[in-house]
């Protein structure tokens, strides 16, 4: 009995890690280790098995305001709430026709099969239509619109993919804000095209002491942008060189730091 006991406990041990393995969350409202307040991302980089692509290399124009994380409070018909939002900022295709195949500002992630793919957003702009796109580059697995006569500002899309395995696609059709990703049924396992990521690569430093911010280890162009703990932007600057610079008003901040190395963020106190 003892033994059938344990080959149980066994099996219900295993049977909810492999539920567990099959989940995966991007919690851009509320998760601020993963998603910290930011101006965007350039090029391409992979945040927690999730690509973020801007722009293509060769793009006449540069984007770099894709993925930016900003403070903006929401609640969904389903009682999700976050703080923050991550703005796609724009369309993920030039032009007015709807592509399948995005070119710009989208998300993207590999699964390894069949899973329902669910996305919480926001239109980009009060009162109108918006709609954000789910597809395997060829079809559209799923879509939502805002302000579509049966709902607001607000949609969540439930997209059930059915094939063997892949990449998905995330993008919209004007700009619209992300609160919430999430994928049911399949592995994630998106490959790092950038290692660099928001955490890892950059080797400069940020550290206070009084009112003076300090940025130490810089080693080429980076950019930096200081947020206040409720999201404004307070100050930006560029520089190559360790700088250092002083604030009139004690306080906790988020300083990002931004360079072709990656992208760190640090929370300094001010006094």
């Amino acid at each position: 009995m003892r033994t059938k006991l344990l080959s149980l406990a066994l099996a219900v041990g295993l049977f909810t890690t492999a539920l567990s393995a099959q989940t995966k969350i991007w919690d851009f409202g509320n998760d601020r280790d993963t998603w910290p307040l930011g101006s965007g991302v350039s090029g391409t980089v992979v945040v927690d098995n999730l690509g973020l692509f801007a722009s293509a290399p060769d793009a006449e124009n540069q984007i770099s305001n894709f993925g930016a994380i900003t403070a903006s409070n929401a609640t969904f018909p389903d009682e999700f709430s976050g703080t923050h939002r991550f703005q796609l900022n724009g369309a993920g295709y030039t032009g007015s026709t709807f592509l399948s195949t995005p070119t710009q500002r989208f998300l993207y992630l590999n699964v390894s099969g069949a899973c329902t793919i669910k996305v919480w957003f926001k239109t980009g702009s009060n009162g109108s239509t918006r709609t954000v796109y789910v597809t395997d580059g060829t079809n559209t697995i799923g879509s939502a619109s805002t302000n579509d006569g049966t709902n607001n500002d607000f949609a969540i899309i439930t997209a059930n993919y059915t094939g063997t395995g892949g990449r998905l696609y995330v993008y919209g059709s004007a700009a619209c804000n992300l609160y919430k990703m999430e994928v049911r049924g399949a592995t994630v396992s998106t490959p790092v095209m950038n290692t660099n990521g928001f955490e890892k690569g950059l080797s400069a430093n940020v550290f206070s002491n009084g009112r003076q911010v300090y940025v130490s280890n810089v080693a080429s162009s980076t950019q930096v942008d200081v947020y206040s703990m409720t999201g404004a932007l307070v100050k930006t600057l560029q520089t190559s060189t360790d700088t250092d610079f002083d604030f009139l008003t004690s306080g906790l901040y988020i300083v990002n730091l931004t360079s072709a190395e990656g992208r760190k963020s640090f929370k300094v106190a001010v006094q």
